[in-house]
């Protein structure tokens, strides 16, 4: 297996503490999305659209208010609009007024949008456990909570803690 710094063509060695993990992390989060792009684009989809459809499929019983949307894919509320706009537009979603409050839209998945995603997660799952399928049950916990841990410390470090 390459080393890190032969990945990223570096000329010199990585010794500041946690700079390789940081670094790791970040490549393989590009080598994710990358990956990730490549497999939805056969479906006609990004991967914004792509987390929508999922978030709408399997975490929501009657749509998602465009705020809770945007909460959960950590995007901007003005950044949701326009995605949902989009994906209003191509079908896959459709917007309504939530009863008792006109101002709030509940966002839903349309038939087009139920077929598109369920065809897309097939792809998308095989290939999420083609890539994970050398990790150990033991080391995806351990990764998972590795990864975890880094985010309370960025929370906490936001927090001033």
């Amino acid at each position: 297996m390459k080393q890190l710094e032969e990945r990223l063509e570096l000329i010199a060695e990585i010794t500041e503490p946690g700079h390789r993990e940081v670094l790791t992390i970040m490549h393989a989060s590009r080598a994710l999305s990358g990956a990730a792009s490549r497999l939805l684009r056969e479906h006609d989809l990004t991967e914004a659209q792509f987390n929508v459809l999922m978030l709408l499929k399997h975490q929501s019983q009657d749509g998602m208010t465009q705020v809770g949307l945007s909460d959960r894919m950590f995007v901007n509320r003005a950044n949701m609009t326009g995605l949902i706009d989009r994906m209003e537009r191509d079908g896959l979603v459709r917007r309504r007024p939530r009863p008792g409050d006109r101002r709030v839209h509940v966002v839903g998945l349309t038939a087009g949008g139920q077929r598109r995603v369920d065809a897309a997660e097939v792809d998308y799952f095989k290939e999420i456990s083609r890539i994970t399928r050398r990790l150990s049950a033991r080391d995806a916990a351990a990764l998972t909570r590795s990864l975890l841990g880094m985010c309370d410390a960025i929370a906490d470090g936001n927090r001033g803690t």
